[in-house]
């Protein structure tokens, strides 16, 4: 069973991350904390602070003065509990924020996931009182985070591919269906801005978004999707439902499912319209909501402009 973890406080959008993203990366690392010392992980609490409540609870739990980057309590099962490890760790945000933008190419989101696999290191009785067992810790922690992008990196490319080989399948077998004889493939390629996305300011909100898809009818056509901010990376499968067939100015509604690629999931509507230029090129602009089933943020709108073409 895997250990359960907690999230508590403010996670600043600056983070370009969810809850839900960070619970993940907690759980990962404790089981690796665990396997490590071969003793289970149960419940962990991760307290999000900033500077003025980190300096306060390491006062009060080790009568140290200032601020930290994290601050790791363990206790003993009570019971009826099972035997294991339990505990909180003291994540300071403002500590986090403030490092990695005196670091080049070392973001945010990946320093506050240090502070946590640290916190989960030390759970397990590591300590780094002296360079050499500091320096162990490092390497170990930097491990853990490098696994954690790697596996993430190996989930994101199974859904894509499991998704661009049944587009074809599942557009071929409207087609069989399809009342209209108009059928052909496109692609298009767009400027995105995605509000409010977990950034915090419009360098992290805007990006691209690629598209393909293919009409299986004057009226009906089926989509997948792949976007990319500096905050995160999207993927979708939808249909579009033409308002009048396809005319030189084409407005269409969207239906489908939706997925940043942090624990954000849901579904997706939204409208938009073609201007075609002619049978191959067209101008398309895209307005969408997404219902984040674990997001923090219910909503997550997404606005696209650009170019498609159909072969």
């Amino acid at each position: 069973m895997s250990c359960r973890v907690f999230i508590d406080g403010v996670l600043p959008r600056a983070f370009g991350m969810t809850k839900a993203t960070l619970r993940k990366a907690a759980v990962f690392f404790a089981e690796r904390s665990s396997a490590r010392i071969g003793k289970p992980f149960r419940e962990v609490a991760v307290i999000l602070q900033d500077d003025a409540a980190s300096d306060e609870v390491h006062r009060g739990i080790m009568d140290v003065e200032g601020a930290t980057d994290v601050i790791t309590q363990g206790y003993e099962a009570i019971p009826p509990e099972p035997a294991g490890v339990y505990g909180e760790l003291y994540v300071n945000a403002d500590q986090a924020l403030r490092f990695s933008r005196s670091k080049k190419d070392w973001p945010a989101e990946k320093e506050l996931l240090l502070y946590v696999a640290h916190g989960m290191d030390h759970l397990s009785g590591a300590d780094d009182l002296d360079s050499k067992n500091r320096a162990i810790m490092r390497r170990r922690e930097l491990k853990w985070l490098s696994d954690f992008a790697r596996e993430a990196k190996v989930l994101l490319f199974a859904v894509a591919s499991l998704f661009a080989c049944s587009l074809p399948l599942f557009a071929q077998g409207l087609s069989d269906y399809a009342e209209y004889d108009y059928e052909h493939w496109y692609a298009s390629a767009q400027a995105l801005a995605v509000v409010p996305g977990g950034a915090s300011n419009m360098r992290e909100s805007c990006g691209a978004a690629i598209r393909a898809g293919y009409y299986v009818g004057d009226f009906l056509t089926i989509e997948g999707s792949v976007a990319r901010t500096d905050a995160a990376t999207g993927l979708g499968l939808r249909g579009l439902w033409h308002w009048w067939g396809y005319e030189k100015f084409d407005p269409f509604f969207t239906f489908g499912v939706a997925g940043w690629f942090d624990g954000d999931l849901g579904p997706a509507a939204g409208w938009g319209t073609f201007w075609h230029f002619n049978d191959n090129l067209s101008l398309r602009f895209d307005a969408d909501a997404m219902f984040g089933i674990e997001s923090e943020d219910e909503m997550i709108y997404s606005f696209a402009l650009g170019v498609q073409y159909s072969f």
